[in-house]
């Protein structure tokens, strides 16, 4: 509650040589609870000044005045948390829910600070406690999804990011992360859907762009996906999983100097890409360009020396360049890595040794 008055006044009288003198006096201090009021309120504005060590000084005035202030400790714990203070927060927090149980708020930042202490199967109880507090709380709902994703919980995932949603329709990054849910459930119209309205909400969510283009790769709209590659390059140039999607985007759609093109960008960008290596060397073997193809094998290899991919493209452009016990080398130790038709290759080549199980 705010004090719309700060002070009192009291009026003293004394009678002197027959007339009377009043002099006004201002109270020196408040009562506990307004001044607990005051101190509390002057911490809310700290708060939102991000003037935290402020806020904190003031909550603790508003709690030494009021010890049973459950707000002032809920706020303390949530600047705490702003001073990564995560210990102390914890204990405001558990002040607070024991002062007012069921206080959807506490559970929900003693979840936050849980999670900022790596302890997410705490956190998890939390965000629960909150949704069951305050159902349509959607940070709670949302906070929830993210850990159950993490997890590989999908479906459960989904289902809480329906609950952010249900809460606040409005919520861009709900849609968003459903959205990524729904891939990895292979719901991929369902979740190209979801990224069109996050980007409605917030159309800077550049993210949004690079996802929902995979998302239609998935459904067949290549077109529609190199637009979506085009639109996020346009705007954000220094990403090189970005250029390799979009190399390989281009690679599919049997453009295969724009695949290197994006390829050799991306390892501008990041040297050591193994999957940006072998995808240009994909590419080069289109245009029929064995040497740069083995040689961007290799690197990828260099980089990561289990990558079966890899061996299957080098062993093809070691065959065009007539180095044969190589080629089946190559081959074998793609079957040996889990690609089984690098011994089909080695047949047909009529490698010599056995084939790898």
């Amino acid at each position: 509650m705010i004090q719309k008055s700060l002070f009192f006044f009291v009026l003293l009288g004394a009678p002197l040589a027959g007339w009377a003198q009043v002099d006004t006096v201002r109270a020196s201090t408040l009562p506990g609870p307004q001044l607990a009021e005051k101190a509390y309120n002057s911490g809310l504005v700290s708060f939102s000044k991000q003037s935290y060590p402020a806020a904190l000084a003031s909550f603790d005035q508003a709690i030494a005045a009021k010890p049973d202030f459950a707000a002032a400790y809920t706020n303390r714990a949530a600047t705490r948390y702003e001073l990564k203070e995560y210990p102390q927060a914890l204990a405001d927090y558990d002040q607070a829910l024991k002062l007012e149980p069921g206080n959807y708020a506490g559970y929900f930042g003693r979840g936050r600070t849980h999670e900022a202490q790596n302890q997410p199967s705490e956190a998890e109880t939390d965000y629960s406690e909150a949704v069951k507090a305050k159902a349509d709380y959607a940070p709670a709902w949302y906070s929830r999804a993210v850990l159950r994703f993490e997890k590989g919980e999908y479906q459960a995932a989904r289902d809480d990011f329906d609950g952010a949603i249900k809460a606040d329709p409005k919520l861009a990054y709900a849609y968003h992360d459903r959205a990524s849910t729904q891939q990895k459930l292979g719901n991929y119209a369902a979740a190209a859907l979801d990224y069109t309205e996050a980007l409605a909400l917030q159309p800077e969510l550049l993210s949004a762009l690079l996802n929902r283009a995979t998302a239609e790769r998935h459904t067949g709209q290549l077109p529609q996906a190199l637009k979506d590659y085009d639109a996020y390059l346009a705007k954000k140039t220094d990403n090189a999983l970005a250029y390799n999607n979009r190399g390989s985007a281009r690679f599919e759609n049997k453009d295969y100097a724009g695949a290197i093109a994006d390829f050799s960008q991306a390892l501008q960008l990041d040297p050591k890409y193994a999957y940006a290596w072998n995808n240009r060397a994909a590419a080069q073997l289109k245009l029929e360009k064995y040497a740069d193809a083995a040689a961007d094998a290799s690197a990828a290899l260099k980089l990561k020396p289990d990558y079966a991919e890899a061996y299957l493209n080098r062993g093809h452009a070691r065959e065009m360049l007539r180095q044969a016990d190589e080629a089946c080398q190559d081959w074998r130790k793609a079957a040996e890595l889990g690609i089984a038709v690098g011994n089909n290759y080695a047949a047909a080549a009529g490698c010599a040794g056995e084939a790898a199980e």
